[in-house]
């Protein structure tokens, strides 16, 4: 979508959908490849967040809310206990004038979310609710900004995971200046306590397939599965050949998706995943990778990896004329 159309729909000025995509795009929400606007995996889970925090508050009351700091300053404050519009003034955090705090209140009183009980304002159940649901898309928007490099690459249809849990991944990027980064990561995950090991890879990456034949020398039980174009240079190079053939290793099965992606999956045991994508398919540029042992996002992505193996098929199969 152009942005004359996002303003046609949004019956909004250009210039004023010119700014609103500037912070979206700085936030990783959309993105413009081939001058086109197009949301992220995060643009669409940010979607989701606000759809299911205007289930609780409706337009204009979210936009009371976030119009300052204010508001819900003195909505947390009214949570923990009643107090005297005199006494808000320094319970608040953002010190708020007193007329600010009237407005506020009157505010607050139309919205049912507080009351008067003896001369002293209460936050009422509906305003527990409307505080809470505020709570959770904020966390939520903060995850969603903070893991927009990785969410930037992540495929649209695999963002499917519980958003609060990504606050125990660690995001790791490979930049111009730090290109290996993920891949000193991903060596460094290697580990020879695990008992399975399942990997899904869109590169061609012969040191790290390399160290990770250390764990089938040690009998570890290991699959993978290669996509398209990883397979078809493994069985090229007589380095990497038996990454590609099921009989090097009683221990390894090899399998193939059978097209290219852009996608990296580490499954340690059932206690750790790794979670990369890339900008192109198999090029291998600018990743952005999770770790994490949380395990929500550990049973995410087992599901994930379990997507993919439905797909795809054993390398064994494959038509001697793809390789």
């Amino acid at each position: 979508m152009v942005q004359t159309v996002v303003a046609q729909q949004a019956d909004i000025s250009r210039q004023s959908v010119s700014n609103h995509l500037a912070v979206l795009r700085d936030r990783g929400f959309v993105k413009e490849p081939n001058t086109e606007i197009e949301l992220t995996a995060g643009g669409l889970l940010l979607l989701d967040v606000i759809e299911s925090c205007l289930q609780t508050v409706s337009v204009e009351e979210l936009s009371s809310l976030t119009r300052s700091d204010h508001p819900i300053g003195v909505l947390r404050a009214l949570e923990g206990q009643p107090y005297r519009l005199s006494e808000l003034e320094s319970a608040v955090s953002s010190s708020p004038s007193r007329p600010t705090i009237g407005r506020i209140i009157k505010t607050f009183t139309e919205y049912g979310w507080s009351q008067d009980n003896g001369g002293k304002q209460q936050i009422t159940p509906a305003g527990t609710r409307a505080l809470n649901a505020y709570v959770d898309l904020a966390t939520a928007v903060e995850q969603l900004i903070e893991k927009a490099p990785w969410l930037q690459r992540l495929p649209k249809e695999d963002a499917t995971f519980p958003i609060p849990e990504l606050a125990d991944a660690e995001l790791i990027i490979s930049t111009p200046t730090r290109p290996s980064s993920v891949l000193w990561t991903a060596l460094k995950l290697y580990d020879r306590q695990t008992s399975r090991f399942r990997g899904f890879c869109s590169i061609f990456n012969p040191v790290l397939f390399h160290a990770y034949r250390g764990l089938l020398e040690l009998g570890i039980e290991c699959e993978a599965i290669l996509d398209l174009p990883t397979y078809v240079e493994a069985a090229e190079n007589p380095q990497t050949q038996y990454v590609v053939h099921g009989s090097t290793y009683s221990n390894y099965q090899p399998l193939v998706l059978d097209r290219a992606h852009t996608l990296g999956i580490g499954i340690y045991d059932t206690r750790k995943v790794a979670i990369g994508a890339y900008n192109e398919s198999g090029s291998g540029k600018h990743i952005a990778m999770i770790v994490t042992s949380n395990e929500r996002l550990v049973e995410w992505g087992i599901n994930l990896y379990e997507s993919y193996r439905a797909q795809a098929r054993s390398a064994s199969e494959l038509e001697p004329k793809r390789v």
